[in-house]
């Protein structure tokens, strides 16, 4: 299982510049409050640095099926069967 990271964006995008808020769309977070489980790698790592400020992270150790599409899980399925 890969390592995973819980980011949480904890403040509003209106003050913040059009390089954070690229960044923070790169992540797949839009909204406050918004939640998103992604892999614990050095690119994901960097992003986060740079609008740490607007952001909570933390570990994360559930299943790595959680970041799947519905599509992907259907798929999973189908061959599993």
């Amino acid at each position: 299982m890969a390592s995973l990271i819980k980011v949480t964006l904890k403040r509003s995008l209106s003050k913040c510049t059009e390089k954070q808020r690229g960044t923070l769309q790169g992540l797949g977070l839009r909204n406050r409050q918004q939640t998103k489980i992604l892999k614990d790698t050095v690119p994901i790592r960097g992003m986060v640095l740079k609008v740490q400020h607007m952001l909570d992270v933390e570990r994360f150790d559930g299943d790595d099926s959680l970041r799947d599409s519905a599509r992907l899980r259907k798929q999973r399925a189908a061959n599993a069967s």
